[in-house]
């Protein structure tokens, strides 16, 4: 069981635990401030205060510690006054114990726990910004920033003369100096032929025929005429 990160879980969301034969852990949270009369800006800031009672006694730690790693309150009762067994036994043998994300603390003069109040160690790690320091820092350039500054200005005036130039020649130059001549490929245009007229052969009449053909007739109209 991981005491330290569970016991800092139920902080955060009740800002007071009461460990049983230790002391009493309390946690208070302060937002970001300005201090406008010393122009510096105070980070926000997290603060565990520890109070030591042997007598502190409340069952309510035990019960989220069992919720959150899914066991009995009985054995988590048990295994809290193991750890805290552990924490006096590095007390008395080094004088020093670091809980994580809870601080340090050693034994006073009467053998009494106490916490080792280290005002840095409280702010997630930032840093007081002073406002006058960062004016004067912004004020004072470099010479290698102003050349920075100055072939940067150069670098952006070449390419906007570029960029005009190229506009000039495309809407008023000749096109052909800066696209080249067309290279459209020409194309041979397509003549339909006319098709030739279909002709109609009239079937010749043999002459030798119709002239068989002509007495006949007379002598059919000779007879009807009688």
């Amino acid at each position: 069981m991981n005491l330290e990160y569970l016991l800092y879980q139920y902080l955060l969301k009740h800002n007071r635990a009461e460990v049983p034969g230790f002391g009493v852990f309390g946690l208070t949270k302060e937002s970001a401030k300005i201090d406008a009369e010393n122009s510096i800006i105070i980070p926000p800031k997290e603060t565990i205060a520890f109070e030591y009672d042997l007598s502190a006694y409340d069952s309510q730690l035990a019960k989220f510690i069992a919720e959150e790693i899914d066991s009995d309150i009985s054995i988590v009762q048990m295994d809290l006054k193991s750890e805290v067994a552990k924490w006096f036994q590095k007390l008395q043998a080094d004088n020093f114990l670091d809980l994580e994300n809870l601080g340090q603390f050693q034994l006073d003069g009467q053998n009494k726990v106490v916490r080792i109040t280290d005002s840095n160690s409280d702010v997630f790690g930032f840093e007081e910004v002073d406002l006058q320091q960062l004016k004067t820092l912004r004020s004072k350039k470099t010479p290698t920033e102003e050349n920075y500054t100055f072939n940067k200005g150069v670098i952006w005036a070449f390419i906007g003369v570029v960029i005009v130039g190229c506009a000039t020649l495309f809407f008023f130059g000749d096109q052909e100096l800066i696209f080249g001549k067309s290279s459209q490929i020409p194309t041979k245009k397509i003549i339909k032929k006319a098709e030739p007229k279909k002709t109609v052969a009239i079937p010749k009449i043999d002459s030798t025929k119709i002239d068989s053909i002509k007495p006949t007739t007379n002598a059919k109209i000779q007879k009807t005429n009688r």
